[in-house]
């Protein structure tokens, strides 16, 4: 399994003067973490931006069907929505990685919580002497060491890290382009994908999503998946237990609570789903996210 030994969470805490009338990004954690190997935690994705900075290890990043290598200072963008996964390639070189998952963040002419074209940005340092990892040391010092106003400068740092990733992404990185049939229909399943994001919380079924795809079932589901990497019901899914997540992470609601405002009408069921695609049960989630080692 995935060891988390290191976990700041920071979550909602105002991190800059709201005097500047500014409505800045939220970090909501910084961590460090090592990776199993491939098996041990399913694809999944997050409705916020993950940055990583690969330490120590070898390991492989999957998405959009490709397998990707991942070494030491390798910086990796995953993008909200985005499905991946990134696993170990061994055992005795665990990937071991801190990582940023980052809220409120609206560029213009892009999604929430994106900042590539493509769902993912990889860069390869040639070593730690780089102006991120420097930062990263510093974080760390500013967590342990606690002084005075440490959350202001916290945010002060992670700004600068989140600026000079964005410069590292190349303007014209676009996305390969999909074939003329998806293409055409890009915009009807963006869309619903949009109505599943918006809705999650509602009895949706795929009849009621077919409604908005004006496609037939088969069609849709078959297209849907080769444009997300996911089935239509698959993704309805991925975004509630998203949601649960955030709301475990945010707040004091009971499990049946969690488990009615994400859109399952069993707290029962939920449970079950939960622990199947997170790999631990609700109420243990919480323990571990909201303890600050």
């Amino acid at each position: 399994m995935a060891t988390i030994y290191n976990y700041f969470y920071i979550g909602e805490q105002t991190l800059y003067s709201s005097e500047l009338n500014l409505q800045p990004p939220t970090l909501l954690t910084f961590s460090k973490v090592k990776n199993g190997t491939k098996g041990e935690t399913p694809p999944h994705l997050h409705t916020h931006l993950e940055i990583f900075y690969f330490e120590k290890g070898d390991g492989f990043l999957e998405t959009g069907g490709k397998v990707f290598p991942l070494k030491a200072n390798d910086l990796l963008v995953i993008d909200s929505k985005k499905m991946h996964i990134q696993y170990s390639e061994s055992n005795e070189a665990p990937l071991s990685y801190f990582d940023f998952a980052i809220d409120n963040l609206h560029l213009r002419g892009m999604p929430a919580n994106s900042i590539t074209q493509k769902g993912f940005f990889l860069y390869s340092f040639k070593s730690r002497r780089n102006g991120i990892y420097q930062n990263i040391t510093k974080l760390l010092r500013e967590f342990k060491e606690r002084e005075s106003n440490y959350h202001n400068k916290v945010y002060a740092i992670f700004t600068e890290i989140l600026i000079d990733t964005m410069r590292l992404i190349p303007k014209n990185a676009t996305s390969p382009r999909e074939n003329d049939e998806i293409t055409s229909n890009r915009y009807l399943l963006e869309n619903t994908k949009n109505y599943i994001d918006e809705h999650y919380s509602e009895p949706l079924n795929l009849n009621e999503l077919l409604k908005h795809s004006f496609m037939t079932k088969s069609y849709f589901i078959t297209q849907f998946k080769k444009l997300f990497s996911v089935s239509p019901m698959q993704y309805l899914t991925l975004v509630r237990i998203e949601q649960a997540k955030l709301l475990l992470h945010n707040t004091s609601d009971s499990i049946t609570q969690i488990s009615a405002k994400v859109g399952f009408n069993s707290p029962v069921y939920f449970t079950e789903v939960f622990q199947k695609m997170v790999g631990t049960s609700p109420s243990l989630y919480r323990k571990t996210v909201q303890t600050d080692v």
